[in-house]
């Protein structure tokens, strides 16, 4: 028997998330629906629609009506319904597969998460979420490690992006973001010291790089790796002629943007360069520009 919660978790996994990480990407969207061209078979015309709302799909293109993760992933690897629950759980958490039980949780209580080693990025999976993310390789593999830790009784990695206090923000592409050791803001040195940049999240900022086509910022850059890391940020910001802010486009931007300028801090608002997408990443996924990514 599989466990209720182990069955849950997989069904958790969005349909997006996961076809993001086969390396299949939308066409278009439809209010809350993203529009593929079928995973299944070739076609000219997309006719694989997924609802981002209820997390389940429907091919047009096949007398199948659709369904939910579960199946999506059954049909493609042409696998059991046990196997399907285990790969979701595992993409759930990139957790190896000696550790995965069908039994449920584990019971031993989690009491600390250690990094086991560090190394550079060459993770077939993990390159494939970066690319996912349209980040090039070269981009990703110069500014984020492989983070390979355990918790618990399970052995996981992830993607690692490195914080000032020797932490790391921890990404995987179907799972929580989350951070392992103290958290902090990433400081990203450059020559010149006038300005500097700040970014909420790193692949806003390695979007950025992108974007404007850099191997590393012209201005130092301060990722905050979330914003309430941002008065801890305050005495460094407070040293530069301007800042120039590349925040979300959501309620916590803005929030961020008012605090910069109640203390006295020149900020200029960049995000109007991405203005009707949620942040910098949503925009550079949908710009043309993308496809010529490194």
């Amino acid at each position: 028997m599989i466990a209720p919660h182990t069955v849950q978790v997989a069904k958790n996994v969005a349909i997006t998330d996961y076809l993001a990480f086969k390396g299949i990407r939308p066409v278009s969207q439809h209010g809350q629906r993203l529009v593929y061209y079928s995973p299944f078979r070739p076609e000219s015309t997309p006719s694989f629609w997924v609802n981002t709302v209820i997390n389940r799909y429907k091919d047009f293109g096949a007398s199948e009506t659709g369904d939910d993760v579960i199946q999506l992933v059954q049909q493609l690897n042409s696998c059991s319904f046990a196997q399907a629950v285990q790969e979701l759980n595992q993409l759930a958490g990139l957790e190896s597969k000696s550790d995965f039980s069908f039994s449920g949780p584990i019971r031993t209580p989690i009491t600390q998460t250690v990094i086991r080693s560090v190394k550079l990025l060459s993770n077939t999976q993990l390159v494939r979420y970066v690319e996912s993310r349209k980040i090039s390789f070269p981009t990703a593999r110069r500014y984020c490690k492989e983070i390979y830790y355990q918790q618990g009784e399970k052995n996981l990695f992830a993607l690692g992006f490195a914080n000032d206090k020797g932490g790391y923000v921890l990404r995987n592409g179907v799972g929580a973001k989350r951070n392992i050791g103290p958290a902090s803001y990433t400081l990203i040195a450059a020559q010149q010291a006038s300005n500097l940049n700040l970014f909420e999240g790193v692949f806003d900022f390695l979007s950025a790089l992108e974007y404007y086509r850099l191997q590393s910022p012209t201005f130092p850059t301060v990722v905050l790796n979330s914003t309430t890391n941002l008065e801890s940020a305050f005495p460094l910001l407070k040293k530069y002629e301007r800042v120039n802010a590349y925040l979300d486009n959501d309620t916590a931007g803005r929030t961020t943007l008012e605090r910069l300028s109640s203390t006295g801090i020149c900020v200029v608002d960049h995000s109007t360069l991405y203005a009707g997408h949620k942040d910098f990443n949503e925009f550079w996924l949908e710009s043309p520009l993308s496809h010529s990514t490194r």
